[in-house]
């Protein structure tokens, strides 16, 4: 009898080594995995960080520019009220021509 559960003990151990071996490379895969992903997180990150940058400068511009118009749309104003303002009273000069047709 004593050999039935050497015999069992025996196949029962190398079922147990033979099973975690898929184990311990899924384990190591998983490993690789997660410092890939940890990376790609980090990669990531930044891009976000990149691209609230690019929207704050966006903004910025934006606001630059809207002030910007807004002044010139003031110049323009102030230029068309001083032109109306100086204009003079247009003469009209007529000539006839009664004098060359005959």
């Amino acid at each position: 009898m004593q050999s039935g559960i050497d015999v069992f003990v025996l196949l029962s151990g190398s079922f147990s080594i033979v099973a975690t071996v898929p184990l311990i490379c899924l384990a190591t895969r998983s490993v690789r995995d997660a410092r890939e992903l940890k990376r790609v997180q980090l990669e990531v990150a930044g891009l976000v960080e990149e691209v609230h940058e690019i929207q704050r400068e966006i903004h910025q511009d934006s606001r630059t520019a809207k002030t910007e118009i807004l002044e010139t749309k003031e110049n323009v104003e102030r230029v068309v009220r001083a032109t109306e303002r100086r204009r003079l009273p247009r003469v009209r000069v007529e000539f006839s021509r009664t004098g060359a047709e005959r």
